[in-house]
C-alpha cells in the first residue's frame, strides 16, 4: 500500500498552484532543495512523473494533475476535520492563523488583537503580514483562517465582511498647489492630480492597479520617473519634493504632523475604499475563528462610530 505524508502533499499542491518550485518553497518557508527532494521521492514512490520542467517554472503532467486534485481535496477534508474537532472547545481555546495587509495593521488591528488576547487567553492568534493577493491565497489554501485585505482584490468564493473604511488619499509635499491649506484640506479630483509628477508605488500592487485603471479611463499614460516598493519610501520621496503619490488614509494621517507632507482624500468615487475580513464558508469555520472575526468586527465598527 502506498504511503504519503501530508507535508509532501501540501507542497505538491502549492507547486502546482504557484507554477514554480522556488515560489512554493518560499510560501511554505521550506528550502527549495528540500522541496525538490520530497517531490523526487514522491515520484519514485509512485513510479510516475508528476512535474514537467519548463524554462521558467514547472507544470503538472496528466498524472500530476490527478494527484494535485485528490491532494487538494484531502487537505481540505483534513482542515475541515480539524475545525470540527476544535468546535468542542466552544471558541474558548484554539489557534488561529490571521493574514493581513499592512493597512490592516495601521487601522487598529494590533490594539484589537491585544484586547482579544486579554479577553480570550486560551486562543492563540498567529499573524502574518502579506499582500492582499497572498492573503486571499493563504485563506483559499488553508494556510490562514482569516485575512484582512483590500476590497478590490479578487475574493474568489470566499465570504467577506467590511472591516473598516480606508479610502485612497493624495499625498503631496507641504505647500503643494493641490493642497494649499493643509489645515483645511479639500478633496482633490484625480484628473487634477495626474497633471503632476506621480511616484509609483509597488508596480502591480493593489494601489498601483487602482491608479493605473483610473488613469487609463482618463486616457492618461503614466510614466513615473521614480518607483518605490514601500509606503515609508513613498512618504520620504514625497517629503523631499520629488513628486506626489497615493496611499490609503491609514498610511498618511499619523505622519502628517511630523513629516513634510500633506494629505487629502481623492474626490472620485473609486477612491472610497474599504478593508475586508475574508474567510471560508461559515460552516467551515471553527468556533475560535468565528469568535475572533466577530470580535474584530465589533471593535472596528465601534471605533468608526464612537458614542
Amino acid at each position: 500500500m502506498q504511503k504519503f505524508d501530508i507535508v509532501t502533499i501540501r507542497l505538491f499542491v502549492a507547486i502546482v498552484k504557484a507554477g514554480s518550485i522556488n515560489e512554493a518553497a518560499r510560501r511554505e518557508h521550506i528550502a527549495t532543495s528540500a522541496v525538490s527532494r520530497r517531490i523526487g521521492e514522491l515520484e519514485a514512490l509512485l513510479g510516475v512523473r508528476l512535474l514537467r520542467r519548463l524554462p521558467r517554472g514547472v507544470e503538472p503532467t496528466p498524472e500530476g494533475t490527478i494527484f494535485a486534485r485528490y491532494g487538494e481535496k484531502l487537505l481540505g477534508d483534513l482542515r475541515h476535520l480539524s475545525n470540527e474537532l476544535r468546535d468542542f472547545n466552544y471558541g474558548e481555546k484554539g489557534e488561529i492563523f490571521l493574514a493581513t495587509v499592512t493597512s490592516g495593521i495601521l487601522t487598529g488591528l494590533p490594539t484589537y488583537l491585544a484586547d482579544f488576547g486579554v479577553d480570550f487567553p486560551g486562543i492563540t492568534v498567529d499573524v502574518s503580514e502579506l499582500t492582499s493577493r497572498e492573503s486571499v491565497d493563504a485563506v483559499r489554501d488553508g494556510r490562514a483562517d482569516l485575512a484582512v485585505v483590500a476590497d478590490n482584490i479578487g475574493r474568489y468564493d470566499l465570504d467577506y465582511h467590511v472591516f473598516c473604511d480606508d479610502p485612497i488619499w493624495l499625498v503631496t509635499p507641504k505647500g503643494h498647489p493641490l493642497i494649499p491649506d493643509p489645515k483645511n484640506p479639500q478633496p482633490v479630483h484625480f484628473a487634477d492630480a495626474i497633471k503632476y509628477q506621480i511616484i509609483s508605488l509597488h508596480e502591480g500592487g493593489v494601489i498601483d492597479d487602482l491608479i493605473s485603471e483610473a488613469a487609463s479611463k482618463l486616457n492618461h499614460d503614466m510614466h513615473p520617473h521614480i518607483k518605490v516598493m514601500r509606503f515609508g519610501s513613498l512618504r520620504r520621496v514625497i517629503a523631499a519634493g520629488l513628486g506626489i503619490g497615493f496611499l490609503r488614509r491609514s498610511s498618511v494621517e499619523e505622519h502628517l504632523p511630523h513629516m513634510n507632507i500633506s494629505g487629502t482624500p481623492i474626490a472620485d468615487d473609486w477612491a472610497k475604499r474599504q478593508l475586508l475580513i475574508v474567510h471560508e464558508a461559515e460552516k467551515n469555520l471553527s468556533s475560535a475563528t468565528k469568535t475572533l472575526r466577530d470580535y474584530l468586527l465589533k471593535k472596528s465598527h465601534a471605533a468608526a462610530s464612537p458614542e
